[in-house]
């Protein structure tokens, strides 16, 4: 959670989260009209942090969470020429997560179509090739809306080149094991490139609880990438029990606690025990 804290470009934080052995980090950030730190110079600093540090750098978009209407303006964001050259910069080692959880319970399938095939036309016209990732409506929670217009966008993709984020908050209740089962499954019959971008033991107001363990055996038994959420020198406003890092050593490798320690470490699914490095020159 770089941008909310005094660590912008990943400095102090990087290092400690590569310790861990992950592949990948997930950089939420800003558009210069929400916050002063998301200029291009410290975009390109914390992505070229993230690559020295052996890790594929995922920046995303943080500002229309919950909010279709503020897709457009992410994608402005990822266009505009200055920020285009910091991508294009990292290109061969970027994932590119358009927009954290945009939109609300109440998009539907053609709306979501739609919105996305604009953004991914506007980022393919600037000449970037990298793959795009592109999260679930519903606060990231819809996974039907991505099995039922996933095949259409990547069709839509000149590359074929796409990503799609289930980010799993569901509370333990109704038979949400199954769900998590039932969801992963279908993805891989399907062929769909999925991630589970986010998930935690609790969700939002740390309402109890959410099946991580089951999420990390799915994902490993099909081979599928999990991100946790989340790390950072900030306390998390959803649930500070959401922190993978506690206390004085908070946003550092010997501050992992509790859930954070075994999805990181000691788990036998952990990312330690299971994430495999890139190759980066």
């Amino acid at each position: 959670m770089f941008i909310w804290s005094d660590d912008t470009t990943g400095e102090i934080t990087i290092p400690q989260i590569a310790k861990t052995g992950s592949n990948t980090l997930r950089i939420v950030w800003l558009t210069n009209n929400e916050s002063d730190k998301a200029t291009p110079e410290n975009l390109d600093r914390i992505i070229q942090n993230t690559i020295d540090n052996g890790m594929f750098p995922m920046p995303e978009l943080h500002g229309a969470t919950g909010k279709w209407e503020k897709l457009s303006e992410q994608v402005d964001y990822w266009t505009d020429p200055a920020v285009v050259a910091v991508l294009k910069k990292h290109e061969s080692y970027l994932l590119l997560n358009i927009a954290n959880e945009c939109g609300d319970h109440g998009i539907d399938a053609e709306t979501f179509t739609e919105g996305y095939k604009s953004a991914i036309d506007r980022i393919r016209a600037t000449g970037l090739r990298c793959p795009l990732v592109i999260d679930a409506s519903g606060w990231g929670q819809d996974l039907e809306i991505l099995l039922a217009t996933g095949p259409k966008l990547l069709a839509h993709d000149p590359l074929q080149n796409l990503i799609f984020s289930v980010h799993m908050w569901w509370v333990a209740e109704d038979g949400s094991t199954q769900r998590i089962i039932d969801g992963i499954e279908r993805s891989v019959a399907m062929d769909l490139p999925l991630i589970a971008g986010e998930f935690a033991p609790m969700g939002v107001g740390c309402a109890r609880s959410i099946d991580y363990k089951t999420i990390m055996e799915q994902c490993e038994k099909h081979q599928i990438g999990w991100l946790a959420w989340s790390w950072g020198k900030v306390r998390n406003g959803d649930c500070p029990e959401m922190d993978m890092t506690r206390g004085e050593l908070r946003g550092m490798y010997d501050g992992l606690a509790d859930w954070g320690l075994e999805v990181a470490v000691t788990h036998p699914f952990s990312i330690q025990n299971t994430a495999t490095k890139p190759r980066i020159k």
